[in-house]
C-alpha cells in the first residue's frame, strides 16, 4: 500500500469510527493549547512557562519530555523520545481518546489505529528538536513511481507531530497532503483528528520571551506599519504568490511596496515600519534583516521563501528564520529541508486567513499543502494581527513609533473610498498633530498631485530640524530630497543628501546609492567639484571588496 493510499485509509478509518464526535471541541480555545517543552533544558521549560503565563494558558497543559538539545535528530530519537512518550502523555492526559495500534510499525512508532483528540494548537518550545535527519534504510522498498528526490525520510519535527495520531502504517516517506489545505471552514471533525503545530523558537531565549510580548502588545493595539513584497525569484508561480499577497495588502489599505526587478531588495530601498515582509529567493538574511537597531513592529509577519530558510533558527545570521525572530519580528514559516516549491507554505493564502480575523495557528495550516514535510512555523498560534481592524486602531487614537502608519493607511482608504481632496485634508490635520517623517512625505506627495508645488515644498520643511536618521529612515529621507530636487529644491536637497552621506556607520550599498544620488543633485545645483568627489567615492567603493564586518 503507497503512503497516499494509507493515508486516505487513515481517514476512512477515523470517519467510521465509532468515537467521531466523543470529544467535544470546547469555546475556549486558550485552554486547549498544550505546550511541549524539553524537560532536558531549562530555558525550554522557562519559556514554556512564561508563554502559558502570558496567554493564561493551565500550567497543566505543559508536557515535560526528556530529548535531545540539539536542533538535528535521528528517526530513532524522535521516535523514543518525542513520539512515543508524547502519545502516552496524551492519552494519560485526557487529551487523546481512541484505539491503540497492536505492536509497533518499521519506526518503532506506538501508533493507533483510530483517534480523536480536544487540542487546540500544540506548541513546540525552543530545546525541543526542529528537525529529523534521512534514515535510507527505513525507506519502503513498495515506493514505486515516486520521484527521486521524494524518497527521503527526513522532515520537520513538527510536520511529523500533526500525524501523531495517524495510524502507524502511514508512511514516513516522503511527503502527505495536508486535508485542512485551503479549507476555510475546516469541519469538527476534521480538527478533531488532525493536530495544528506552531513552534516558539530562536536564536536566543530573551528573543522568544520578547516575541511572545511583542505579539500579546500587537493584539491589543492592531498591527503598524508598512508592507514590503520583494518580487522576481526564479519561478513565476512563486511571484505570483507574492503578486497576490501585496494586492491583499494594499486592499486592506496598507501602505506598500513592491520591487518587481531580479535584484534583491536591500539596504538602498524603503524599509520603515516593516509590519509585513514577504519576499525570495536568497538563502540567507542580509542588509536590512541583519541590521541589530533596525526597528520592527510589535506583531510583525516575516517571510521569505528559500528552500533552506531554516535549517537552523538559533543563529541571528543564518537562514531567515532566526534572523526574523533576532530582529523581533513575530511571525515567521519556512523549511528545514528541501520542499520543492509546489510544496512548501503559500504567502497569499497566510495574508489572506490572518486578514480575515483567523489566527496564526488556523493560517499555517490553511497555507501549507504537505505534513510530514520539511516546513515549519514560528510563532503564537493564538496570534490575530488583525483582532482590532484599522477603524477601532483610528477610535483608540494610536500612540507610540509606528502610529503614523494607521494613519497612512485611513489616508489610502480615504484615496480609494472617498476622494484625494479628503485624504488631503485628513493627512493635513494629522500632521499638524502627529509630524513624522513618513507623513511629511505622503503629504507632500498629496499636495504635488493636486498641483499645489509651494505646499508640498513647506510640508517637508520639518527635515531641515533633524541631523541623525535611524537606520530604517534613511532610505525614505533620500526619497525626500529626490523628491524636493523634482520640484526645483536643488539647494535643500543638496543640504539633505550631505546630512545623509555625512552619517556614521552607513552599509557600503546605501553609501553608493546617497553618494550617487548626491552626486546628480550636486552636479545641477552648480557645486560640480562636491559632484566629482561623490561619484569618485562612488566609484572607488563599487571596485573595492566589501569589509568584513566585526
Amino acid at each position: 500500500m503507497t503512503f497516499r493510499n494509507c493515508f486516505a485509509h487513515f481517514w476512512i478509518l477515523v470517519t467510521a469510527s465509532l468515537f467521531v464526535g466523543a470529544v467535544a471541541f470546547a469555546s475556549d480555545e486558550v485552554a486547549r493549547v498544550v505546550i511541549l517543552v524539553n524537560g532536558n533544558d531549562a530555558e525550554s521549560v522557562e519559556i514554556g512557562e512564561y508563554y502559558a503565563s502570558k496567554r493564561g494558558i493551565p500550567e497543566k497543559n505543559i508536557i515535560h519530555l526528556a530529548t535531545s538539545k540539539a536542533e538535528t535528530i535521528t528517526i530513532s530519537e524522535y521516535v523514543e523520545t518525542i513520539y512515543n512518550p508524547l502519545l502516552s502523555k496524551l492519552i494519560e492526559g485526557n487529551w487523546v481518546e481512541g484505539v491503540r495500534a497492536s505492536g509497533s510499525d518499521r519506526y518503532g512508532r506506538q501508533g493507533m489505529s483510530v483517534a480523536v483528540h480536544s487540542i487546540s494548537y500544540l506548541v513546540t518550545v525552543r530545546g525541543v528538536p526542529l528537525r529529523i535527519s534521512n534514515a535510507p534504510e527505513l525507506i519502503e522498498a513498495n515506493t514505486g513511481k515516486m520521484n527521486e528526490e521524494f524518497k527521503v525520510n527526513r522532515g520537520a519535527v513538527d510536520g511529523e507531530l500533526a500525524l501523531l495520531l495517524a495510524p502507524s502504517h502511514v508512511s514516513m516517506t516522503a511527503f502527505i497532503p495536508n486535508p485542512l489545505f485551503e479549507k476555510k471552514s475546516p469541519l469538527a471533525g476534521d480538527l478533531s483528528r488532525l493536530i495544528r503545530v506552531t513552534r516558539l523558537d530562536g536564536p536566543k531565549a530573551g528573543d522568544v520571551m520578547k516575541l511572545v510580548d511583542r505579539t500579546l502588545e500587537a493584539e491589543r493595539t492592531g498591527l503598524m506599519g508598512r508592507a514590503y513584497f520583494d518580487i522576481g525569484g526564479p519561478h513565476n508561480s512563486g511571484d505570483e504568490w507574492m503578486n497576490a499577497a501585496g494586492d491583499l495588502a494594499k486592499a486592506a489599505y496598507f501602505d506598500t511596496s513592491f520591487e518587481t526587478t531580479k535584484r534583491p531588495m536591500g539596504m538602498n530601498d524603503r524599509y520603515d515600519g516593516p509590519a509585513i515582509y514577504m519576499g525570495w529567493y536568497r538563502p540567507n538574511a542580509y542588509g536590512p534583516w541583519l541590521a541589530p537597531r533596525w526597528s520592527v513592529p510589535p506583531g510583525a509577519i516575516g517571510f521569505h521563501l528559500h528552500s533552506y530558510s531554516a535549517p537552523t533558527v538559533r543563529s541571528a545570521k543564518q537562514g531567515w528564520l532566526g534572523p526574523f525572530v533576532a530582529q523581533g519580528y513575530c511571525a515567521t514559516m519556512g523549511n528545514v529541508y528541501e520542499p520543492y516549491l509546489q510544496f512548501t507554505h503559500r504567502p497569499q493564502l497566510l495574508l489572506e486567513h490572518l486578514l480575515t480575523g483567523h489566527t496564526f495557528g488556523e493560517a499555517i495550516t490553511y497555507c501549507n499543502p504537505s505534513l510530514s514535510w520539511m516546513g515549519v512555523a514560528i510563532g503564537d498560534p493564538l496570534y490575530r494581527p488583525f483582532k482590532i481592524d484599522l477603524e477601532e486602531q483610528l477610535a483608540k487614537v494610536p500612540e507610540g513609533p509606528f502610529a503614523v502608519y494607521v494613519h497612512l493607511r485611513e489616508i489610502n482608504r480615504l484615496k480609494a473610498e472617498v476622494s484625494q481632496s479628503a485624504a488631503l485634508a485628513y493627512a493635513r490635520k494629522t500632521f499638524v498633530a502627529q509630524p513624522s517623517l513618513a507623513l511629511a512625505y505622503e503629504l507632500a506627495q498629496l499636495f504635488a498631485a493636486e498641483g499645489q508645488k509651494k505646499e508640498s515644498v513647506e510640508a517637508l520643511k520639518l527635515i531641515r530640524y533633524i541631523d541623525e536618521y535611524s537606520d530604517d529612515e534613511q532610505i525614505l529621507v533620500k526619497q525626500i530630497a529626490d523628491f524636493l530636487y523634482k520640484q526645483g529644491e536643488g539647494a535643500a536637497a543638496m543640504e539633505i543628501y550631505e546630512s545623509l552621506i555625512g552619517q556614521r556607520y552607513l552599509d557600503k550599498q546605501l553609501r553608493i546609492a546617497l553618494l550617487e544620488g548626491g552626486a546628480k543633485v550636486a552636479a545641477t545645483a552648480g557645486t560640480s567639484t562636491q559632484a566629482s568627489r561623490w561619484n569618485l567615492e562612488a566609484r572607488e567603493l563599487k571596485a573595492s571588496p566589501s569589509p568584513k564586518k566585526k
